[in-house]
């Protein structure tokens, strides 16, 4: 109901179940038991108040219960006073038995507010054990025995409550008391000389004063008078109105639990994308985001305390703080990470950062530290890599082409006039066949033009391997060949059009293989790649001939597939060789790197606009990794 030691023990005089005042205290009782009502609606309407200015705010969240539950307490002690049976005075007693716990939220708001480093979510267990349980103990001692108080009835006053000084429980729950009052005092004292702000040290001072209010009125009603003889209504929420009233001020006057620019920040650096590290003149860490640990594949919590040169290349590393100590800052500075994986299950990724920073002043002095940002640029600079080479792919594959093109029309012209030349006479197939398949083939040529044309067109991004696979093998007819696919559900950093690099395998393998009968594609993890294989049991490629068939116009056809299928996989780094055994087979080995490749991030498969695996002839299987 009150703080612990709030009443004093009858004296050897008064009758049994009856104690007598030392003062009459009947002209104080309507005034004392309506400060419980006032303070009841004040407390109540000041929690919801701040509670609104920042919902999600810890803080906010806790003074709201703080006063929601000095609200309950107000009303059962204005409640208590106003029994007129024992039976409804020792109701109200019990039903305000959740004074411990209101005092102890009270206390964790203090600690959360201040900052204090026992308030931290990972010291919650701690808390609880030692603040919330003990409280919940006195809580259930109230409601459940009178091992604590007790309601005797007191001549020209009613129903009062005291406490039993003579229960071996008291003098726990008395020091539990002083302790966590103690305990909030030195946390207040300790933020008000910690604050390195004006503005932080006036609003840590309004809330240490404010909370001196119910904890000097509350000493008052529950020590010095229960000791004197006078049982009155706890004083201790006219100290909680008080209480109130120097936290309106605060609020309106210092902008307490207002948002402002020192409130947000830690969510703003939450929430970025972007690494934010502190970093202490000598070189070592003060603080870092979670987003810094990602992008350095380390744990957030381990980042204070390291030298910032043990995660940042020490060449690059000392390089930048020199600029940054000679000009006060620098940006756009790009440095190569190698880091154990960047969260995505991608094994020794190299992760490309763009780096600024710049120096912290405290006013007047010399510079104490390095404010620096970290940005994973590690896509973009493999997009303007892959862009680069199909740029100048798509410049070398124009000029060859048409000069390719010219020549076929040269051809095709010589035979057309040849053929006009015997127009009179019975006619020349050869003639006619030549010129048809000179026209095809200049056909055959635009086409590969206009896919190349597309390559660079957009970026390259994450695809599923699965569904590369499948959009190949559906588009091509294998008649009586049977195909078997094993690969596990992964994703490689590609070019849109690698489609077509499968498509161009499985295609060659079905004109070229002789006596094919079977065609199988499976991937696996080797080492920290990924490798493709696509394979068949037909004649194979002779050694002398396993790097020439890539090169630009080899081959029995356009001698455009293998060449158009090497470039398109070289955008995004992916590189392919042929190692198949002459006369048992071609054997072609996509090797994906490090980076460039990761677990499936859904299944793609039933995905609506994914293809499904079709076809006769096809045997689909999975190969987890």
């Amino acid at each position: 109901m009150s703080c612990a030691i709030r009443a004093g023990r009858p004296g050897p005089t008064d009758t049994p179940g009856v104690l007598r005042a030392a003062v009459d205290p009947m002209a104080l009782y309507p005034v004392l038991a309506g400060f419980c009502l006032v303070s009841a609606f004040i407390t109540c309407a000041l929690g919801f108040f701040v509670y609104a200015k920042d919902p999600r705010s810890r803080i906010n969240q806790l003074f709201l219960v703080g006063m929601l539950g000095g609200t309950y307490w107000a009303m059962g002690e204005f409640f208590f006073w106003q029994a007129a049976s024992y039976d409804a005075a020792l109701f109200w007693l019990k039903a305000s038995a959740l004074w411990p716990l209101v005092i102890a939220v009270t206390t964790h708001f203090i600690l959360e507010f201040t900052e204090y480093p026992f308030a931290r979510k990972t010291k919650n267990a701690l808390l609880i054990l030692c603040l919330y349980l003990p409280a919940s103990a006195i809580t259930f001692l109230g409601i459940t025995s009178g091992a604590l108080y007790s309601v005797v009835y007191q001549e020209g006053a009613g129903f009062v409550y005291v406490a039993d000084m003579t229960s071996p429980i008291y003098p726990l729950v008395a020091v539990f008391s002083v302790i966590i009052v103690i305990w909030a005092v030195l946390a207040c004292s300790a933020a008000w000389h910690r604050a390195k702000s004006e503005k932080r040290r006036r609003h840590v001072h309004l809330v240490s004063g404010a909370i001196l209010f119910p904890i000097g009125f509350g000493v008052v009603s529950g020590i010095l008078l229960p000791f004197s003889g006078i049982f009155i209504p706890n004083l201790v929420f006219i100290g909680m109105a008080l209480f109130a009233a120097t936290i309106t001020y605060a609020i309106s006057r210092v902008g307490l639990f207002q948002l402002s620019t020192e409130t947000a920040l830690p969510y703003i650096l939450m929430t970025m994308p972007d690494g934010v590290i502190v970093i202490a003149m000598d070189g070592l860490i003060i603080s870092a985001n979670a987003s810094a640990a990602r992008i350095f594949g380390v744990d957030e919590r381990s980042l204070p305390g390291r030298r910032a040169a043990e995660i940042i290349p020490a060449p690059a590393y000392s390089t930048f703080m020199q600029v940054i100590r000679e000009k006060g800052s620098c940006s756009d500075y790009e440095v190569t990470l190698n880091t154990g994986t960047d969260g995505s299950g991608r094994p020794d990724e190299r992760v490309v950062v763009s780096m600024a920073g710049s120096l912290v002043h405290e006013p007047g002095e010399l510079p104490a530290g390095v404010v620096l940002i970290v940005r994973d640029i590690s896509n973009r600079k493999q997009q303007q890599h892959a862009l680069q080479i199909a740029g100048e792919k798509i410049s070398l594959i124009a000029r060859l082409t048409s000069h390719d093109i010219n020549n076929l029309v040269t051809g095709l012209s010589g035979y057309l006039l040849l053929l006009e030349d015997v127009a009179n006479k019975p006619p020349e197939d050869g003639y006619l066949r030549t010129a048809i398949e000179l026209s095809e083939r200049i056909s055959q040529n635009l086409r590969f033009s206009s896919d190349f044309l597309h390559l660079g067109t957009y970026e390259p991004g994450w695809q599923s391997l699965m569904t590369l696979v499948a959009e190949a093998t559906n588009s091509i007819s294998f008649g009586s060949v049977k195909v078997t696919v094993n690969i596990p559900p992964v994703e490689i950093f590609t070019d849109p059009l690698s489609v077509k690099a499968f498509y161009n395998l499985l295609d060659n393998a079905l004109h070229h293989g002789e006596h094919l009968t079977t065609i199988g594609i499976s991937a696996g993890e080797n080492g920290n790649e990924l490798t493709i294989v696509i394979e068949d049991d037909g004649g194979g490629i002779p050694d002398a001939e396993k790097e020439h068939i890539f090169q630009y116009g080899v081959g029995k056809r356009t001698g455009l597939g293998l060449s158009f299928a090497r470039t398109i996989l070289e955008v995004s780094g992916i590189t392919i060789i042929e190692n198949g055994t002459f006369g048992k087979g071609a054997r072609f080995e996509i090797r994906v790197p490090a980076g460039a490749w990761r677990p499936a991030q859904q299944t793609t498969w039933g995905q609506q606009g994914e293809p499904e695996p079709a076809g006769a002839g096809k045997e689909w299987g999975e190969n987890p990794l």
